[in-house]
């Protein structure tokens, strides 16, 4: 029969993998907003959509992260890093202004989706961000807003 690893040396190695980690830190640094591409300048939302697409989206979805105190740890913030980094890549509206017309309505009809399928706010965001938490009322609102919205 083979031997297997015994319970002391898993722990070692897990201890000694979480302490070399942290020489690993992730950039925080975010590019610069450029206020004539962004999104909320743009396209001016009424003040509540304004909040709730603040709250639930640009953190991960724009140039606007903050990073909260975990991001000082690895591996969960090379885990979050790279959720942002994806995030961006898929729809970013610190650069909505370098979208055609028909990008545009591609990614509106992508946020009303996401919105409307529960996918967005992702769960576990929403369960570490208390000030991205509405009301079912208020997500309604955020989803019926992108429903009608009008690009320009």
């Amino acid at each position: 029969m083979k031997k297997l690893l015994k319970p002391r040396y898993i722990i070692a190695f897990i201890i000694v993998f979480l302490a070399v980690a942290q020489f690993f830190k992730i950039d925080k640094e975010n590019p610069d907003v450029k206020s004539h591409l962004d999104f909320l300048s743009l396209e001016t939302p009424p003040e509540n959509i304004s909040k709730m697409i603040k709250n639930q989206c640009y953190d991960c979805h724009s140039y606007e992260t903050k990073y909260p105190w975990y991001t000082d740890y690895a591996p969960i913030s090379w885990w979050i890093k790279s959720n942002i980094n994806g995030a961006r890549d898929y729809f970013n509206f610190s650069e909505w202004g370098l979208l055609s017309k028909k990008e545009r309505i591609a990614k509106i009809q992508e946020c009303y989706e996401a919105i409307d399928e529960g996918e967005m706010p992702v769960s576990v965001y929403i369960s570490m961000h208390e000030e991205s938490q509405f009301s079912d009322a208020d997500n309604d609102s955020l989803k019926n807003w992108f429903k009608n919205f009008e690009v320009k």
